[in-house]
This record gives C-alpha cells, sequence and structure tokens, in this order.
C-alpha cells in the first residue's frame, strides 16, 4: 500500500516541477504578490460549482 501512495505524491511533483504549465503558474502567483485560488481537478461539476460560489467550506 505504501508504495502507490508513493506513487501519488511523485505524479504530483512531476505535475509542479520547474518548467511545468502548473510550476509557471505558481511562479507567477507569488511574484504577483496577490495570492489565489487554485482548484485542480477533473470534475467539471466540482469546478462549476465553486464558480458558481456554491461550496463554502
Amino acid at each position: 500500500m505504501r508504495k502507490g501512495k508513493e506513487d501519488n505524491i511523485t505524479e504530483i511533483l512531476k505535475l509542479i516541477a520547474p518548467g511545468t504549465p502548473i510550476r509557471d503558474g505558481l511562479e507567477n502567483i507569488l511574484r504577483a504578490k496577490t495570492g489565489a485560488l487554485l482548484l485542480i481537478t477533473d470534475n467539471s461539476q466540482v469546478l462549476k460549482e465553486v464558480v458558481d460560489r456554491r461550496i463554502y467550506h
């Protein structure tokens, strides 16, 4: 079971590695000093609900 968890962490780290679009976006947010809400999901309904302010927690 531990190997599966480590595989998940490795995949996440690959997404935020230097040179990736997500990393570039994070660096832009930090440089702008404005803050941001990052929502990463493959569920478009969740995204719609957050954008429409239906989720408050």
